[in-house]
């Protein structure tokens, strides 16, 4: 699994009704005897005796002491100092109070001494379960020394605790010195007890002809054989990974100390239920002990004594689970292209040791150790093409030697928003050559597209949103079912997925079951996704003035495109712009049989959003590819049409709407149609009803035109001094908002030569702070490039973000471009000065050329660690990081 390990979440949202009774922690009211039976419903720690209460410092390093200044309400709170590291804080052990089966509500008071800078606080409980910690976060909270701050969320103890502590730490600041108090905990009234639904049809039945269809799990998710849980697993799947059990640290935590209590547990739940197991996973830089590494003196050790560690853990834990094990993921993670070693290989200590070797080893021992294990190589993004490419490189590498790879594993951790189904379609072809078994091992779809966003509920437009992309994407797996031989999702339900503590604690709703396990829409997208209701996607139109001739001209390269699919495959692609009192619409399709009667059918309607299921106010313009005039009484527009190479045409049309202006919304579906055969698509509505319904149309938002400039030639000094050779550079401004109405600003000149981008930012910026860890909320200049001008929806391999804050810290992204950007910074008298040299990726652009630019601002105001503002040149979105279609337009002279 990439970038963390498996956890399992704390379930809460819809499951807030999950308990009953309350319950509190921290000090002990006096109780009579006969209260102390049970565990008490209802603690509060208020401090107000003059005691710490129980609280101790989880480093032991800390201070804690009840302290007036430290008091939310009454005479005191509890005052902590002294600590260390990030981990470091305040501890109650409430284990005497725990009771399996109840959902708990968590809440405390936290505010900082005088002077101190606002730090993020988070409230986790640690609990021990079989042996083993799992530390769930409830809730955090950006604490200030001007005010209280209350922090609250909810944890439902689902599964039995040897110990259970609740504690408040900060990662952010580890020396950090805050004030508790008020720390208070309630049961919740006890719900409806969870139940599976018995009689929806089953995800493996549905896809018995394409693939197995599985799960990750932890053990402690089957602690009763019987319970819903298990009884999902044995519905749904029929194929098991184990999330955390099979790993180095988990069954060789020491060497030659074998542990397979849990291993055991969950291989045995499989086979008994005749569920198929993958093996996850035996090596990688994550999750292995350092002993595996190093000698008794801390000394990395020779290549010789790790291959000995491997070959004894290997034929160990593969050879315990030969014939249960019907394929193991038996190196994770191995490339990491940014760490610029050969062949794109992870800078990991198994490659510092033994450089590409130790993969090879490790397909050996595992065939030595089990023969009939299929034997994967597994990693994360494998949908971008560098990193792709490296992977195909390396497996290629490996069986020309004759080591025994069998399949690649594609995580598979995708986003609401990325990456696109063509991209992921591309992951699967560019292996098709090699002649191995492909499988999708961790996949799962966060609902957020940044690691700043948190819902308290799902919101039905990301529901939808979700359960389309889903569909889309076990389209694109069962067009390559003879490749794929496996789709596993990480988790079985939205309780139990590690993005609910990665990046960051929050609700997230990534898979086909909910937390009470009952089916998404996200499932019956898969299943009978007549049961979804429809999607209302948004696009948008910038300002343009196209001819309407069948040509592609230079305006159309302003306009986003967006895809028209059928059954996971693109078949056409429309672009939308505006001018006062019309629309105009580029709609590309692919269709290689010409028949006259083939056509575009676009529905506007200027009240989106409508529930009901007519209006006069929606038209239907109907374009034939022939160019002939539509069927009556529809209404015409101007239109004309191309044919193209490859078995494809094109119409270009323009339709009249009064009331076209900026901002404005517009109800707006593309249908494409087929006369041979090839049946009807949408952009939209699935199902084709647009007519009957205009609620079933999407939103086209019209927007403001593309900015363009122009860079002329020239050379500058990169060294903060504004040279002669910038007079004559064309400025330009961040005025628009992507984020605030107000904050720093920058005059942007821009020059080019055969080398290299060249750029001079002058930030207007009245406060200057770097106070957040992230390099995105600090002070500082970003740069957008996109020099071949592609537009896409997704980074291409020349594409580039490259940041300098007024430090002259950078930071970039592709890393791999990092060395492609030099910057001089200079602070000024009405805030700092950027000049930054960008080498151009792959072949330099000519002059006349215009390439994909964009210029932006970001400004934490309150130096609060929080991004107050973002001004930028064009790109309003907030997608430039990933999306330049767009970015604005520079012509280089």
């Amino acid at each position: 699994m990439g970038k963390n390990r498996f956890k399992l979440a704390i379930r809460m949202g819809l499951i807030a009704l999950f308990a009953a009774m309350t319950l509190s922690l921290g000090a002990q009211p006096k109780q009579t005897k006969a209260e102390t039976a049970d565990p008490p419903e209802r603690i509060v720690a208020d401090f107000e005796d003059g005691a710490v209460q129980g609280w101790v410092g989880r480093g032991g390093v800390e201070t804690l002491q009840a302290s007036a200044e430290a008091a939310h309400s009454g005479a005191y709170g509890l005052e902590v100092t002294g600590r260390t590291q990030g981990w470091h804080g305040p501890q109650l052990d409430v284990t005497r109070i725990a009771v399996t089966g109840k959902t708990y509500t968590l809440s405390a008071w936290l505010r900082l001494p005088a002077n101190a800078p606002d730090a993020s606080i988070s409230m986790t409980v640690q609990r021990t379960t079989d042996g083993a910690d799992s530390y769930e976060g409830i809730a955090s909270a950006t604490v200030t020394a001007g005010a209280w701050v209350k922090v609250t969320g909810q944890y439902p103890l689902v599964h039995p605790a040897e110990k259970l502590a609740v504690y408040f730490e900060s990662s952010e600041h580890p020396a950090l010195d805050f004030y508790l108090d008020d720390v208070q905990i309630e049961r919740q009234a006890d719900p409806v007890p969870l139940e599976i639904q018995p009689d929806i049809p089953s995800l493996k039945d549905v896809f018995a002809g394409s693939f197995k269809l599985g799960a990750a799990v932890l053990v402690n998710e089957i602690a009763d054989p019987d319970g819903p849980d298990a009884q999902l697993l044995e519905k749904h799947f029929n194929s098991l990974t184990a999330g955390n059990e099979l790993k180095w640290d988990a069954t060789e935590p020491r060497e030659g100390q074998f542990d397979f209590t849990r291993a055991d547990r969950i291989v045995d739940f499989a086979v008994n239920h005749g569920i198929a197991f993958r093996g996850h996973t035996l090596v990688w830089h994550s999750q292995t002990p350092s002993w595996v590494f190093r000698d008794d003196n801390g000394n990395l050790v020779g290549k010789e004594v790790l291959f000995q560690r491997m070959k004894q853990h290997i034929d160990t834990v593969v050879g315990r689970y030969k014939g249960k094990v019907y394929a193991w993921d038996v190196v994770n993670e191995v490339l990491e292209p940014g760490d610029r070693n050969p062949g794109g290989l992870r800078n990991s200590l198994w490659y510092q040791i033994a450089g590409e070797e130790y993969i090879e080893k490790a397909f050996e021992y595992a065939h030595e150790a089990d023969p009939d294990a299929k034997l994967f190589i597994n990693d994360y993004n494998t949908n971008m093409p560098d990193k792709r490419q490296f992977l195909h490189d390396l497996i290629q590498r490996l069986r020309a030697k004759g080591i025994p790879v069998d399949g690649v594993g594609h995580q598979t951790h995708i986003g609401i928003e990325y990456p696109s189904m063509p991209e992921l379609d591309e992951m699967i072809e560019a292996f098709r050559d090699l002649n191995i078994e492909q499988q999708i091992t961790e996949l799962d779809m966060s609902v957020y597209t940044s690691d700043t966003d948190a819902y308290d509920t799902f919101p039905l437009e990301l529901q939808l949103k979700q359960a389309n992309r889903y569909k889309e994407l076990f389209e694109v797996f069962k067009k390559h079912r003879d490749q794929i031989t496996s789709v596993t999702f990480w988790g079985k339900d939205d309780l139990n997925t590690w993005l609910r503590t990665f990046p960051v604690h929050r609700n997230n709703w990534p898979l086909l079951f909910d937390e009470r396990l009952q089916a998404k829409y996200a499932y019956w997208a898969l299943v009978d996704p007549s049961r979804v209701p429809v999607e209302t996607k948004q696009a948008s139109a910038p300002a343009g003035r196209p001819k309407i001739d069948g040509e592609a001209e230079v305006d159309w390269k302003w306009a986003p495109s967006y895809p028209v699919l059928q059954s996971g495959r693109t078949i056409g692609q429309f672009k939308a712009l505006w001018k006062s009192g019309t629309l105009y619409v580029n709609v590309e399709v692919s269709d290689s049989s010409v028949n006259a009667e083939d056509r575009v059918e676009v529905f506007v309607d200027r009240d989106p959003g409508r529930t009901s299921a007519s209006s006069s106010d929606m038209v239907k313009y109907t374009f034939l590819r022939s160019g002939g005039k539509p069927p009556k009484p529809e209404k015409s527009a101007k239109y004309d049409t191309a044919e193209l190479t490859g078995g494809a045409y094109r119409i270009e049309a323009a339709i009249p709407y009064e009331e076209a202006a900026t901002g404005r919304t517009v109800g707006f579906d593309v249908r494409l149609t087929d006369r041979d055969g090839g049946g009807t698509a949408s952009w939209n509505d699935p199902s084709g009803a647009q007519d009957a319904d205009p609620s079933r149309l999407g939103v086209l938002t019209l927007t403001d035109g593309p900015q363009t400039a122009t860079a002329k030639k020239g050379t500058p000094l990169i060294d903060g001094t504004v040279d002669t050779v910038w007079k004559k550079a064309r400025g330009l401004s961040t005025g628009r908002w992507v984020a605030g109405t107000g904050g720093a600003t920058a005059q942007v000149r821009v020059l080019w030569d055969a080398g290299h981008l060249y750029v001079l930012a002058e930030v207007s910026d009245a406060g200057l702070s770097k106070r957040s860890a992230n390099p995105w909320e600090q002070d500082s200049v970003e740069v957008f490039l996109d020099p071949n001008n592609g537009k896409t929806d997704v980074f291409e391999a020349d594409d580039g973000q490259y940041r300098i804050n007024f430090a002259n810290e950078v930071s970039v992204n592709p890393e791999k471009l990092a060395d492609h950007l030099v910057s001089a910074v200079k602070r000024t008298a009405t805030g700092y000065l950027v000049e930054a040299a960008i080498a151009w990726p792959g072949e330099p652009p000519k002059a006349g050329a215009e390439i994909g630019f964009d210029v932006q601002v970001n400004d934490d105001a309150n130096d609060d660690g929080v991004r107050d503002s973002i001004a930028i040149w064009n790109d309003r979105s907030g997608l430039s990081y990933q999306n330049t279609s767009q970015y604005g337009l520079l012509q280089l002279k």
